[in-house]
């Protein structure tokens, strides 16, 4: 019996030695990256997609509107506007952190008919447009300032962006006359609509199932 008893101790103890611990987790290596915003003045200029990323988390989406932007408290649902006139780097850090997302391009276009306007672009589509105004000071300075905006097809993995109604890119027209009262004519851009409000878009077609391919407010630089 006192062999049979040890034999099992020294059993136990083997086995005990074989185990092995099979939930360990390689730590990943850290990677870090400097974010940079590109400031261009003339021309365009591509931003690095590993410089578009922003680490906090955010609880506010951003709405189109008539001659301004929203931003919506997702908890809530309260909304504060972003009115014409706001300036540019005001605007690129307040949409930066909503969209957690900073710019894809920054540029200007100078063969627009309101004048050169500067054109800063996320990859949800949206694109906000700026005017240069005059300051007041003695130095005659300027700066940039928030005019309008435009939204078309955006980069595969980014969320779409609409007005409070749902309307957006891909909306059809029957979507977009339930929810506003719309004029549509053939220009040369296409069939072209707009609202009292001061919406503009164009659809695909003229039916009620034509989808709309792009949307803005504002100044706009369209060549007709």
């Amino acid at each position: 019996m006192k062999h049979f008893t040890l034999l099992l101790l020294v059993s136990a103890i083997l086995i005990g030695c074989q185990k092995k611990d099979h939930n360990s987790v390689p730590i990943p290596a850290n990677n870090d990256s400097k974010d940079t915003v590109a400031n261009v003045e003339d021309g365009t200029e591509k931003i690095s997609e590993s410089t578009t990323n922003v680490e906090t988390k955010s609880s506010h989406g951003l709405i189109l509107t008539s001659n301004a932007l929203q931003v919506v408290n997702i908890n809530t649902g309260s909304t504060s506007e972003i009115p014409f006139g706001k300036p540019l780097d005001q605007m690129i850090e307040i949409i930066t952190n909503v969209l957690q997302s900073k710019p894809k391009t920054i540029g200007i276009n100078s063969e627009c008919g309101a004048g050169s306007l500067k054109m800063v672009s996320w990859n949800n589509g949206l694109t906000v447009v700026f005017q240069k105004k005059e300051s007041e000071s003695k130095a005659s300075e300027t700066n940039w300032q928030f005019v309008g905006w435009f939204v078309g097809s955006n980069s595969k993995n980014s969320k779409e962006i609409s007005t409070m109604a749902g309307i957006g890119i891909g909306s059809t027209r029957a979507e977009m006359e339930s929810a506003y009262v719309l004029s549509v004519s053939k220009t040369s851009l296409g069939y072209e609509f707009s609202t009292s409000s001061g919406l503009f878009g164009i659809f695909d077609g003229s039916n009620k199932e034509a989808k709309i391919t792009s949307l803005w407010s504002g100044l706009s630089c369209n060549f007709r």
